[in-house]
């Protein structure tokens, strides 16, 4: 997203972008019982813009009202008349930079002839230094990539050359590389991608820049995996290796990035997008610290993405240390509780039925003197969840049938409890 988990705004195709003050949007994986990383790819964990009570920032639209033209005035106070770039030829980059503008310009350049595209283009190129980070102009600036002739895509290519890395660190500017990622032609990327040769590290931590190098995972994975469905293996091995310098910094520092609240967004891309020998190489990078990541804050959502996308051994391997470390007290814990569902989720119906059987282990009690493992666990403000899902995806057979006899067995006791109240609803639905 990021959620993905960002990461480019996810936009409409096909609809005016909504242009409301944001920052890029988080893609990790989400839980309703904890707090999301604000990290399908955009995205902002910093605090918020002061807003203006019409959803800007400070007081920008009361100071541009001031030195709006008359025609920009005229447009904002006509609700009936058909417009179309020709009427605001001369005017467009100040609308680029109005939000009602801005959004006119946007449906134009979708449904308008190619001289509405050109009206545009004449006015916004002069400018598009200025437009690409500003808060409504980008928006315009990334549907000519989108909507725009090849011709003029090369125009604006052109402009981003030497240009990539102090644009990607701008708030609104790392849009508009993304969506040059997106849209530009391929034979284009790999001079683009260049200018971020030595500065991955810094880019990643960047609360802007990480959403790029994300963006760069995601396109060139793709374009190589569709160069392999059509046996085109020499154009996927070029493709994959545009961003080998990025794969190469990223697993050199997988255990700080992964427990960063940016590099662990990078992981998780390339662990969704990444051709099956990259994958490889960073699954076996992410083994060697998968104790020290399950249970932090942001780690753990790198073990997540391993446990959803990765293979038999690192479910097995994830599997041992919850044993290990004891089922019951990962469960407990916040951010390893998400891990355990997930291993829940995503293990085969062996592993399940492992997990199961320590779910039915005896341990102490102060209260009881003695109590299965499971009847703990539905108390707890975090465990509880784990044993819903254990109840969700739990094949039938043995195990589940002595998990179920246990909780029935004491259900009234369980009623007392505020967190096994969701228990009792499941095993009664």
């Amino acid at each position: 997203e990021g959620g993905s988990m960002g990461p480019t705004v996810i936009m409409n195709q096909h609809a005016p972008i909504n242009m409301q003050r944001q920052g890029p949007v988080d893609s990790s994986p989400s839980r309703g019982r904890t707090k999301e990383v604000d990290l399908n790819g955009i995205k902002k964990p910093t605090a918020k813009p002061r807003r203006g009570g019409n959803g800007q920032t400070g007081n920008r639209r009361d100071d541009t009202r001031k030195n709006t033209s008359p025609l920009l005035e005229q447009f904002r106070s006509t609700k009936n008349r058909d417009w179309t770039m020709l009427d605001i030829k001369g005017h467009v980059v100040e609308f680029c930079q109005d939000q009602n503008g801005s959004r006119f310009i946007q449906q134009r350049l979708e449904i308008g002839n190619s001289s509405e595209q050109q009206v545009v283009m004449a006015e916004v190129l002069p400018a598009v230094r200025q437009l690409r980070n500003d808060v409504f102009g980008n928006y315009v600036v990334q549907k000519l990539l989108e909507f725009g002739t090849n011709e003029m895509k090369a125009e604006l290519r052109d402009t981003l050359k030497g240009e990539m890395l102090p644009l990607s660190l701008q708030m609104y500017g790392c849009r508009v590389v993304q969506k040059a990622l997106e849209t530009l032609n391929e034979d284009d990327l790999p001079k683009l991608l260049i200018e971020f040769h030595h500065n991955v590290l810094s880019c990643i931590h960047d609360q802007n820049g990480n959403h790029v190098i994300q963006k760069c995972i995601e396109v060139m994975s793709n374009k190589a995996k569709e160069a392999y469905a059509v046996h085109d293996g020499e154009r996927a091995k070029f493709f994959g290796e545009q961003i080998d310098f990025i794969i190469n910094d990223v697993l050199d520092n997988v255990t700080p990035l992964s427990c960063h609240p940016y590099g662990c967004r990078v992981l998780q891309r390339i662990l969704e997008h990444c051709v099956e020998p990259k994958k490889v190489r960073a699954l076996d990078e992410i083994s060697k610290c998968h104790k020290v990541l399950l249970d932090d804050q942001y780690g753990n959502y790198v073990i997540q993405h391993v446990l959803q996308y990765g293979r038999h051994e690192d479910r097995e391997s994830v599997m041992c240390i919850v044993i290990a470390n004891g089922l019951l007290q990962l469960s407990k814990q916040k951010f390893a509780s998400n891990v355990v569902e997930k291993l829940l989720k995503y293990g085969t119906s062996s592993q399940r039925n492992i997990l199961v059987r320590e779910m039915l282990q005896i341990v102490d009690d102060p209260n009881t003197g003695g109590s299965s493992v499971v009847l703990l666990m539905v108390r707890d403000a975090y465990a509880n969840y784990v044993v819903q899902t254990t109840l969700d995806v739990v094949p039938e057979g043995e195990a589940k049938i002595l998990l179920l006899e246990e909780l029935n067995a004491h259900s009234a006791q369980l009623r007392q409890y505020t967190f096994a109240k969701h228990i009792v609803t499941k095993l009664s639905s």
